[in-house]
Parts: structure tokens; C-alpha cells; sequence
């Protein structure tokens, strides 16, 4: 049903592999997506991603302050060592495990995400790839107005990149991370569900702030659509599409609903009263209302049909 939909989408998805090094020298990374809107390279992605990326770089200039700092005073001569070291316990010394490097792969090499907006409630985010080759994506997306036929049942669609892990290294010398061979291209992942009703709700935890600049938040709450099915991680900031490959949401995050049964443990000795808690796992989509919306208030172009 959806191979049409998974070759056109594959296309305008993008990877996003925010790479760090802890201040012991340990490499992680997490894994994204976003959506290439357009052909002057704007994008679309999740503002917890988004939050995190600015988490990091806070953490990593918190690092590079303290280091210049230490060199500066070590360079002063005419200090004796015992001022030095006075002066050391005074500068602003980062939390111990807290992130020293980081680093954010937009799914090619020297690729950077500029002009960031938030609408942090809906997790909504909106930048700019820079430089950018509009003639690398074979397809760019269509959205679903939402003013008709925008009802549940339908059987929709989530690609992203989950079941997929990349441990970086980092080149001291050259300052820079490295992925390891074979690693890139990423896979992608597609897993469908039905759309199911549409959910008002807020993200709680999102910093409503875009990368230092004028807060952007429009709503204090976000409108979803909810799917049958989990989003898995990944696919964060992916798109969210039908069997055409029209675009109906953003893959936010997943929510865990009881369902009130409560079996005892398999296996557990008989004196134990410890149970099993059931859920249904459901995926969240920025609603395309939102989405639309706000590439509006920021003259953002794209397409879009009923």
C-alpha cells in the first residue's frame, strides 16, 4: 500500500545524527529526522530535537570558556603558582559527565541548519539548511490541507530512522567527529497505523526559546493527530504520510495508554503480588493546521492539496 508513498517520502527525509563527547571522552549519538520542504532548503523538524542541540551547545561552550580561560591564566607569567591555582577554583568549572563536543549531521557533510523558529508546545521547529543543493532531493513534499478530509480511519504512514545506532569517534587533532564506516546512509524505517482521533495536548519539558534569538511560541498547546501505532525512536521529525505520499503530519513523540489489565508476573513464586501493567502505544503528529500555519507566518513556500 504505502510503496509509492515510501519512495516519494524517502526522498525529502532527512537523517539528523546529533553526535557528543562527555567531558571522560565517551562518544554517543541520538538520531532524528527532518522534512526538506522546499528547494530554498527550509525544513521541518520536532523542537525537542531541536532543544537538545541547544542543550549541547550550551554544555560545549561552558567547556570551551573554562579551557581559554585556564590557557590565559597559565600564559601569565608574571603570576606566581599559587594565583594561578586561586584563580582556577574561581572560573566557572562545568558539571562533571556534562557534554564537552557535539556536533549535528543534516545528512550531508558541511551542512548547517540556520534561521531557527519554535513553536515549542506544538514541537514544532522550522530552519534553514545552508548550503543547500535543491537539486539533491528528487521529491519535495505535499501537504494535506486540513480543511477537508481530515478524518480518522485512514491508514497512514511513519518513516524515520529507528533500530539504527552509530557510535562516533573524535579526531583530537582535527576537532572534528567521525562516523564509523558503513554507517551512513542511514536505513530507513517505515511502520503504518490508523489515525485515530485528533488530540489537544501540550509538550511539556520544550524551553520556549529558538537558538538565542526572539521567542516564537503561538500556542500553548499543540494539535496532533494520534496513530494506532507507536512512533519509534528515529523518527522524530519525520513526516507522517498517506498511501500517495501526501505529508498529514510530523512525528512528535508516543504516548502510553493503560488498559487496565493487570495479569500476575509469568514465573514469579507464588507469595508475590507483583502484575504486569498493559498499555496501548500510540504515535502523536504535529497536525498539518500547525505545520501550515506557521511556514505561513514565516513566508515559507510549499505545496499543498486537499
Amino acid at each position: 500500500m504505502f510503496t509509492k508513498a515510501y519512495g516519494i517520502a524517502g526522498s525529502f527525509t532527512l537523517p539528523v545524527v546529533i553526535s557528543s563527547r562527555s567531558d571522560k571522552g565517551v562518544c554517543h549519538s541520538a538520531i532524528g529526522a527532518c522534512v526538506v520542504v522546499n528547494r530554498e532548503g527550509w525544513i521541518l523538524t520536532c523542537a525537542h530535537l531541536i532543544n537538545e542541540i541547544q542543550r549541547q551547545e550550551q554544555s560545549s561552550l561552558k567547556h570551551r570558556t573554562f579551557g581559554n580561560q585556564v590557557r590565559t591564566l597559565e600564559k601569565d607569567t608574571l603570576a606566581d603558582k599559587r594565583f594561578r591555582k586561586s584563580k582556577v577554583y574561581s572560573f566557572h568549572r562545568p558539571s562533571k559527565g556534562t557534554v564537552k563536543n557535539h556536533s549535528v549531521w543534516w545528512g550531508k557533510d558541511g551542512t548547517q541548519l540556520h534561521d531557527i523558529n519554535l513553536m515549542p508546545a506544538a514541537d514544532l521547529a522550522l530552519g534553514r539548511l545552508q548550503p543547500f543543493d535543491p537539486d539533491g532531493i528528487a521529491h519535495y513534499p505535499v501537504f494535506k490541507k486540513p480543511g477537508r478530509n481530515y478524518t480518522p480511519g485512514r491508514s497512514l504512514c511513519k518513516i524515520g530512522f529507528p533500530f539504527h545506532e552509530i557510535t562516533p569517534s573524535f579526531d583530537e587533532e582535527k576537532n572534528i567527529f567521525v562516523l564509523p564506516k558503513g554507517s551512513v546512509p542511514l536505513p530507513l524505517f517505515p511502520i503504518e497505523g490508523i489515525f485515530t482521533r485528533v488530540v489537544i495536548a501540550q509538550m511539556p519539558g520544550l524551553a520556549e526559546q529558538g537558538s538565542g534569538k526572539k521567542k516564537s511560541v503561538e500556542t500553548e498547546h499543540g494539535k496532533f493527530i494520534e496513530t494506532s501505532s507507536p512512533g519509534l525512536v528515529g523518527q522524530s521529525g519525520g513526516p507522517i504520510i498517506d498511501s500517495e505520499g501526501v505529508v498529514w503530519a510530523l512525528q512528535s513523540h508516543t504516548r502510553h495508554y493503560p488498559l487496565g489489565f493487570s495479569p500476575p508476573i509469568p514465573g514469579q513464586a507464588p507469595n508475590l503480588k507483583q502484575k504486569e501493567h498493559q498499555f496501548l502505544n500510540v504515535g502523536l503528529g504535529v497536525h498539518a493546521e500547525l505545520i501550515l500555519g506557521f511556514m505561513d507566518s514565516r513566508g515559507v513556500k510549499y505545496e499543498a492539496v486537499d
